[in-house]
């Protein structure tokens, strides 16, 4: 149910976000990009490398406000 609310907000923000950040990022209101990547890397360190882990980072990223490009 988490990963399902984070994916919407992943698809909301996408939708929402103007502002450019760090590394390509962009975001409308978002928390600063260096705390919402440090929470997100803490987050999702215990998945496995690959697509589920990306997944999980962009949906926590976008729940900070932030989407990739």
């Amino acid at each position: 149910m988490r990963l399902f609310a984070m994916l919407v907000l992943l698809s909301l923000s996408a939708l929402a976000g103007c502002a450019t950040g760090d590394r390509g990022w962009s975001g409308e209101g978002a928390t600063p990009f260096d705390t919402a990547q440090a929470d997100c890397d803490a987050k999702t360190r215990e998945l496995a490398a690959g697509k589920v882990r990306e997944d999980a980072f962009d949906a926590c990223m976008a729940g900070h406000g932030w989407r990739r490009p």
